[in-house]
This record gives C-alpha cells, structure tokens and sequence, in this order.
C-alpha cells in the first residue's frame, strides 16, 4: 500500500514525519523561498511571480522529469474542487491512495484533565506515485497561488512532494512562500546557492547555518 510505503520511507528519512499529523511534515534542513515578495495582494503580477519562481525551484528540486516522486495530498476542500486532480495523468491518478481518513490537525485542545491533544478532522487522503514530468506542475502551483488571491482556477488542497532517491521535498503553501527540504543540507546545496536571492530574509540566519 502506498500509504505504508511513504511512511516508512519517512521513517528512515525525514524521522518523525507522520502522515496522519500534516503539521509534522518536513526535513531536518530546509530552506524557505519569497515568492510573491512585496507585489501587491490581489493582483496577477503577484500571482504570476509566484507561479514563476515556484515552479523553478520545483524544476530545480526535480530536474530529472523521468524520476519517481510521491506526492501527499490532504483535500480539505468541502466543495470538492476537483481541478488539481486534472494535473495528473488519469490511468496514473486511478492509482493513487485515495481514502476519507480522520487526522490530527494543527488545533491542540486540552481535555477536563488539562493534558493537549490534537484535534481530530476527517479529509481526504491521497497518496501517489509516479514520474516527475508527468504532472502539470505550472497549472498545480497557479492554483495554489491563486487561492488566497480569490482567482480561480484555485487550489485548497495541501500538496507534498518527495524524491525517494535524492531525498528532496517540496512543498508551497500559497503566494507567499514555498520550501524545500532534505535529511542533509549537502543535497539540496546546490538550490541554496543557485536560487539565494529568493530566500526568505527574516528565517535568512537559521536557513544559512544549515550550509556553514
């Protein structure tokens, strides 16, 4: 199942990432990139530079279009958008894990007792695999920056990625900003230097002693 196959590679790689706690998603090193930058809300211009520096970091993650990628996708989308799922082949996508799930969500809330728990809170669960140059990447990471824009089309659901062989992550989490992650900061390096203009100025210090 592919679901157990992610997990244990996150097991071995990004150690304490569980599927089932989207919060706790990521790597030891990271590096977090401007997108929008100081463009105004609500304007194309903001969302076009987004869409443009996010998909070259994404193609500077994963250069190789044949390599085998997971992607983690949490829907929370109650009106059931189902646009992103069109950026993927169909005969790839009628593969996927694709389950209603309860997880544990970024909410604590405290028992009568006082102890913190997370809040439960059933979504959708896709898990998927397949090559890089297949997805339509452009499109999906202009539906992420649309979507605190209010353009459309617009994508709500949280997207993962993640290279098995290089051990790379990817992952954008609106107009504002996207990371890239690994379990050493040696294989993603080259991405720090290339694209360091584009680093995010106020984590600047904690990104940049990963690469001392």
């Amino acid at each position: 199942m592919l679901k157990d196959e992610l997990q244990s590679y996150f097991d071995k790689v990004y150690a304490g990432s569980k599927i089932g706690t989207p919060h706790s998603i990521g790597g030891d090193v990271h590096i977090r990139f401007e997108l929008g930058g100081d463009l105004n809300n609500g304007t194309i211009q903001r969302v076009q530079q987004a869409t443009d520096r996010a998909t070259t970091i994404f193609n500077d993650t994963f250069p190789n279009s044949d390599a085998l990628i997971y992607v983690l996708i949490y829907d929370y989308d109650k009106s059931h958008n189902g646009y992103l799922y069109e950026q993927f082949p169909k005969e790839q996508f009628a593969r996927f894990y694709n389950q209603t799930e309860t997880i544990n969500n970024n909410y604590l809330i405290a028992d009568e007792d006082g102890n913190d728990s997370f809040e439960k809170e059933e979504i959708r669960l896709i898990i998927g695999k397949l090559p890089v140059g297949t997805i339509n990447i452009s499109n999906v990471l202009n539906g992420i920056a649309n979507a605190e824009m209010g353009f459309d089309p617009s994508i709500n659901q949280s997207i993962y990625f993640f290279e098995p062989v290089t051990d790379r992550g990817f992952y954008m989490y609106d107009d504002r900003g996207c990371y890239v992650w690994s379990n050493d900061a040696d294989k993603i390096r080259d991405i720090y230097t290339v694209r360091n203009n584009w680093i995010v100025d106020y984590h600047r210090a904690e990104i940049d002693a990963y690469f001392l």
